[in-house]
């Protein structure tokens, strides 16, 4: 598992929204490069062991003690997990 990352005090909004966006596509590339390398039972299995890992608070327990921000995180993630066929 990948280490805990902490995020600087004087980071500004925008940098977050970079690294958010930088991370969003990622994810996309990701996905497209096991659906293309492996196949698409592939990505979609890795889809859903990444999903079942941030749903249960395996990837981060402190995800779940926030309904609205785990919400937000849940739904971009699964956005940019989504296959394309």
């Amino acid at each position: 598992m990948a280490a805990q990352i902490g995020i600087p005090a004087d980071a500004s909004t925008e940098q977050l929204h970079i690294v958010i966006g930088a991370l969003y596509l990622s994810l996309a590339h990701a996905m497209e490069h096991i659906a293309r390398t492996e196949n698409l039972s592939s990505a979609v299995a890795f889809r859903e062991r990444l999903l079942t890992a941030l749903k249960s608070g395996d990837i981060n327990m402190s995800l779940l003690d926030d309904a609205k921000t785990f919400d937000l995180v849940v739904s971009i993630v699964e956005s940019a997990l989504e296959t394309k066929t």
